[in-house]
């Protein structure tokens, strides 16, 4: 399998891996050759690059850390409950249609899939459209959080699920925000930003006195932008005051940010979000689950190609779980841009001289 730019993909060209719309609903499936007006289709949604099924390429695998089936729950799950809790009104005798029991399934499932394997790493690059992300990265969130949590091995499995329900709902309160604003490209102005900033309040108010869920669940509604050094919202809570479960969502939200497109930004590479994270160390985030998230998250994700201090490209063939910055890469070009005659490995945790310095995609 190998990621590829749309702007570089041939039509005729297989889909690696299956693409879904923001309700959780298929559109093309692992396999499916993409013609000229599916690639110009996913570019006006919002797609830079997918994955596809490649010669020279087929023993590399990308896998995800849950199920498609979970995933794809998942996604229509927090769509349909988002939906219904913008559809109640904000009115403080209203009751939330919110399915607790719906969304603590999913949670459970996140939980069984992430634990069910032995230590998992986000080992590919999620590929969200401008029209899926709040949807998609909800759940990510979740994902992250969790895989964190569950590396640490400092967590109940009923913690598990109580972390991977409070981080799918823990942006519900921008139902209740003006979509102008929620969906804004750019900077927000200082009468948008106090808008925006009523979300942690409206969700914990959604969670907690409406819809009935365990307090801690609805706090990471309420402490998720919160930093570590005091300087956040809406309560300016330092260190530890924070909740670990707020501490850990506060770094899976902003990774997904950076590292997912917009329609106003471009994302970042995995290992240069992962670098943004650990300059946020003391600041914005608690230093001990900026160690811990590090674990989890490959900084060269399989599949990606890359190149190294010497000037030659290739392909990431397998990353080290206990060595994350340094995986299995297949050399395709010479430093001159050539292809080799016969494309070989080096494994960077062994080449000690040798470096990853840019990825390509």
């Amino acid at each position: 399998m190998k990621l590829i730019s749309l702007d570089s993909l041939e039509p005729g060209k297989s889909l690696g891996r299956p693409i879904y719309n923001e309700k959780g609903t298929l559109l093309l499936g692992s396999g499916v050759a993409v013609s000229a007006r599916y690639i110009r289709r996913l570019k006006e949604m919002g797609y830079t690059s997918v994955y596809i099924h490649e010669k020279g390429y087929e023993d590399i695998e990308v896998k995800d850390v849950i199920s498609d089936r979970t995933r794809l729950e998942a996604v229509s799950t927090i769509s349909e409950t988002f939906e219904s809790v913008r559809q109640s009104g904000a009115g403080e005798d209203k009751r939330v249609a919110l399915d607790k029991q719906r969304v603590t399934g999913i949670a459970d499932k996140i939980v069984d899939d992430l634990t069910s394997s032995g230590d998992q790493i986000m080992d590919l690059i999620d590929l969200k459209s401008f029209d899926n992300y709040t949807f998609l990265h909800s759940v990510n969130v979740s994902v992250l959080t969790v895989m964190t949590a569950a590396h640490s091995g400092k967590f109940t499995g009923i913690e598990l699920r109580d972390l991977a329900m409070g981080a799918l709902l823990f942006d519900i309160g921008k139902a209740h925000i003006p979509l102008e604003v929620v969906q804004k490209k750019g900077r927000l102005s200082a009468e948008e930003f106090r808008i925006m900033k009523k979300h942690t309040q409206i969700g914990f108010e959604i969670l907690q006195h409406k819809s009935n869920v365990k307090p801690l669940v609805a706090s990471v509604a309420l402490q998720h932008q919160e930093y570590f050094n005091g300087a956040g919202y809406p309560n300016g809570l330092v260190g530890e005051q924070i909740h670990v479960f707020s501490r850990l969502t506060s770094l899976a939200d902003v990774y997904d940010s950076l590292t997912s497109d917009r329609c106003y930004k471009r994302r970042l590479p995995p290992h240069v979000g992962l670098d943004y994270l650990q300059l946020g160390s003391g600041t914005h985030f608690d230093p001990a689950c900026i160690k811990e998230f590090v674990k989890s998250v490959a900084r060269f994700p399989a599949a990606s190609t890359v190149v190294l201090n010497t000037g030659e490209t290739g392909v990431v063939v397998q990353n080290h779980s206990d060595n994350l910055d340094r995986p299995l890469v297949r050399i395709l070009t010479t430093p001159d841009g050539k292809p080799v005659d016969k494309p070989f490995e080096l494994d960077l945790a062994k080449e000690r001289e040798l470096s990853i310095q840019d990825i390509r995609v």
